[in-house]
């Protein structure tokens, strides 16, 4: 993802469960982590926090750490400015028709939650094993989390977060077209790795730059541009892809006033808008902005993708970009001989591109316990959180650090005895 203007946190963004109340919108500025949304409502913040019931014996530890001079200032800080991160669930990812919303979650028949991958009659193969998907909860914090926290709590499978670190400065508003945005792009990525993996033939139309994010305040945001609407000129040169979106802007000097070729996320009439490019602010220069002017948007190329045949998965209420690794193993191991994982239960976390390349997710130890709760015996991680995963996995869990989707492959072959046989298929149409 490109920025124009400000810089886009990567937080890990696996499958996140949303419980913040008063929020809906998209994708934020963060490292990809997963949210669970409503597709007719966008994302959904149920309030969890200061509503939730306390034991007994943590009030009585808060008032007699009061007591004995825990500064007061613990109980009255401004808790709002934090989220939870908790251990959510990890949805076994399959095939089967018998995957359904049941009481608004996605599950099989015997309880289990799951993920359903859509691929034509006739290509699926029955999957020996299981792959594992894994989400995490995100809970506005309480005074009494905060409490938790200052008293050291909050153990090892929660943390407690800024809020501005998981949104960045893009407004509320955004947060829904940002987690279908990346929702949708783990999809397509993974399926294209995948498919070329497999040595189908996927094409890749370049339409334009895709706004991924769009700054409160900025100048893009007062002309009307907003998340996921495509820019397709400036000042009427073609915009075939984000180089030259970036190209055309970057050496622009603050004062200039740029027109912008815009077509609505809704699939609205095409318009102009003008947007006057201000200085960089400072804490951006200070952090390596390097662009004479600001804009105020983060972009990358938005794509038409041709695959050789349709494939989606159904994530119910998920959002975000961090399950592309295990979408991607699921969609080789229902393609090839469905003996992948080498009959085990293997979990997954990771951004993928259409190279194949793993990328880093957010919510890393709250994602470990969620897996090994789930039973997997097997959880590949990105490699930069490694340790992180490995020091709260228990003794029945083995971390695996990974950077590409080819050396899960030959892991899943040479360790675990998975079969990778129709993985080496002549090139295709």
């Amino acid at each position: 993802m490109a920025t124009w203007g400000h810089h886009v946190l990567a937080l890990p963004m696996s499958d996140i469960e949303p419980t913040v109340p008063g929020f809906s919108g998209s994708k934020g500025p963060r490292r990809p982590l997963m949210w669970s949304r409503s597709p007719a409502r966008g994302l959904q913040w149920p309030q969890t926090g200061a509503g939730r019931g306390w034991p007994a014996w943590l009030l009585v530890l808060v008032l007699a750490a009061v007591a004995v001079g825990i500064p007061t200032a613990v109980l009255s800080h401004d808790a709002t400015a934090y989220f939870v991160f908790s251990p959510g669930t990890a949805p076994v990812i399959t095939t089967s028709s018998g995957c359904k919303l049941t009481h608004g979650e996605l599950a099989l028949p015997n309880g289990m939650p799951c993920v359903r991958l859509v691929i034509p009659k006739g290509r699926a193969h029955r999957i020996n094993g299981k792959l594992l998907m894994v989400d995490i909860e995100l809970s506005q914090a309480s005074p009494l989390d905060y409490a938790e926290y200052e008293l050291g709590l909050l153990g090892r499978e929660r943390q407690l977060v800024p809020v501005a670190a998981v949104m960045g400065s893009a407004p509320t508003s955004e947060m829904g077209c940002q987690e279908g945005q990346q929702m949708a792009s783990a999809d397509q990525d993974a399926a294209v790795a995948a498919l070329e993996t497999l040595r189908y033939r996927v094409i890749e139309q370049p339409l334009g730059a895709e706004m991924t994010a769009v700054y409160a305040g900025s100048p893009a945001w007062s002309a009307g541009v907003r998340c996921d609407d495509l820019v397709t000129a400036v000042d009427g040169k073609a915009v075939r892809d984000a180089l030259d979106f970036s190209t055309l802007v970057s050496s622009l000097p603050p004062g200039t006033v740029v027109t912008l070729t815009d077509r609505p996320a809704n699939n609205g009439r095409t318009r102009n808008l003008k947007a006057r490019l201000v200085e960089p602010p400072a804490d951006l220069v200070a952090e390596g902005f390097a662009s004479r002017a600001y804009l105020g948007v983060g972009f990358e190329t938005r794509f038409r993708t041709k695959l050789p045949f349709p494939i989606s998965v159904d994530a119910g209420d998920i959002g975000g970009p961090s399950a592309g690794l295990a979408f991607s193993l699921a969609i080789l191991d229902a393609l090839s001989n469905g003996r992948l994982t080498g009959g085990h239960t293997v979990a997954a976390t990771g951004t993928i591109d259409t190279n194949g390349n793993v990328g880093d997710v957010g919510g890393v130890q709250e994602k470990t316990a969620a897996v090994e709760k789930a039973g997997a015996q097997v959880f590949f991680v990105p490699k930069a959180e490694y340790a992180v995963a490995r020091g709260v996995a228990g003794k029945h869990l083995q971390v695996v650090p990974v950077t590409t989707l080819q050396q899960v492959l030959e892991i899943l072959q040479h360790r675990y005895g998975g079969d990778l046989e129709g993985l080496a298929a002549d090139s295709k149409a």
